[in-house]
């Protein structure tokens, strides 16, 4: 005779693993900047949608990397963010982060979905879009005009006159005390 007890055993683990199969895999997409696009300015903002992952705060420190796996859970994480060879950025929303003062020229940028203790997933999910920034700012004016350049000549005539001058009048009196009787 079969025990009841144990069909439900059965039954509860193969619903279990239904569930379990049917769970939605952390996903990552960058709609901002695109793949080859250029961005005028020196702030990038990137923006990215994530699905599948709660996206927390961590209580690791990014020095503790992969050190504290007791901080995971299922289902959480943050967001990595780096461009280039700056400094990974921390990010614990799903708004749009923007970064500052971006030199113009290619860049590439990785965004990726970490667990707590800023490990990679266990499936990674990282996105990489290179793209290139353009200074659309007017360039400050750091050689003289054709005016200025005519002042300044002017100026540096004046000055040299003004140093020979005063070199002639110096030799003068040096050769004016030399022919002096001494007594």
């Amino acid at each position: 005779m079969r025990r009841p007890g144990g069909i439900l055993i059965v039954i509860g683990l193969l619903i279990g693993s239904v569930g379990v199969s049917s769970a939605q895999s952390p996903t990552l997409e960058v709609p901002a900047p695109t793949e080859g696009s250029t961005v005028e300015g020196t702030d990038v903002t990137v923006a990215f949608q994530v699905s599948g992952l709660s996206i927390v705060e961590s209580t690791v420190a990014l020095e503790q990397a992969g050190l504290q796996p007791e901080a995971n859970r299922p289902g959480e994480g943050h967001i990595h963010l780096m461009l280039d060879l700056w400094p990974i950025v921390v990010w614990s929303t799903t708004e749009p982060y923007t970064f500052t003062n971006v030199p113009p020229g290619e860049h590439q940028l990785t965004v990726e979905l970490v667990n707590n203790d800023h490990s990679s997933l266990d499936a990674a999910v990282v996105r990489q879009v290179r793209f290139r920034t353009s200074s659309s700012q007017v360039m400050p004016n750091t050689g003289a005009s054709d005016d200025d350049r005519s002042g300044s000549v002017v100026g540096l005539l004046a000055v040299c006159g003004l140093t020979i001058l005063g070199a002639g009048l110096f030799l003068r009196r040096r050769v004016a005390q030399a022919d002096r009787p001494s007594y």
